[in-house]
């Protein structure tokens, strides 16, 4: 359903893959349990959901502090692996965070996303315009509300200096 609702947005899953295989992304170890009654399932999946939503927490710390008391366009994101929805909207200067949305509202701008890239943006491992060109977000909504995002994510997400880009210098150098 979301591929159909979203064109290409599970090409993300492979973009993520991709990512992970080259070792741009952590890889994410399988939940030892397969047995998704079992209690020790749950936990597990109950210290990622929780994990996940702290990440996303602090996406909405930097949003906030990229906007600099500007108003944007709100945002509904997708967590690809967990279909978790979350939802940013800024009001009186500040953004506000609901968890657990139910989808997008309106006009709200789309991003289709996972949860390895939401960590690496988080920790400033990864830049959002990077994220963008790898495949790694994919972002839905009006020309102009997608252009306003992109701009704020990529001032929010701006690394001063990219962790990979170091390593991959230190490798080239003579």
């Amino acid at each position: 359903m979301l591929n159909w609702a979203y064109p290409d947005a599970m090409h993300v899953r492979t973009a993520v893959w991709m990512a992970q295989a080259s070792g741009v992304l952590p890889r994410r170890e399988p939940l030892p349990d397969a047995d998704p009654l079992s209690v020790t399932f749950r936990f597990q999946q109950s210290i990622r959901l929780r994990d996940a939503q702290a990440r996303l927490d602090e996406l909405r710390h930097r949003i906030d502090a990229g906007l600099a008391g500007q108003p944007m366009p709100a945002i509904a994101v997708v967590l690809i692996g967990p279909m978790l929805w979350t939802r940013f909207e800024s009001t009186a200067g500040s953004v506000n965070m609901l968890s657990h949305a139910s989808g997008p509202v309106g006009e709200d701008v789309v991003i289709v996303t996972d949860e390895a890239v939401v960590a690496a943006l988080a920790e400033g491992r990864l830049t959002a315009r990077e994220a963008r060109a790898q495949g790694l977000v994919k972002t839905y909504g009006t020309r102009q509300s997608v252009e306003r995002i992109s701009v704020l994510l990529d001032r929010s997400f701006e690394l001063k200096e990219n962790p990979m880009s170091q390593t991959q210098a230190s490798q080239e150098a003579p």
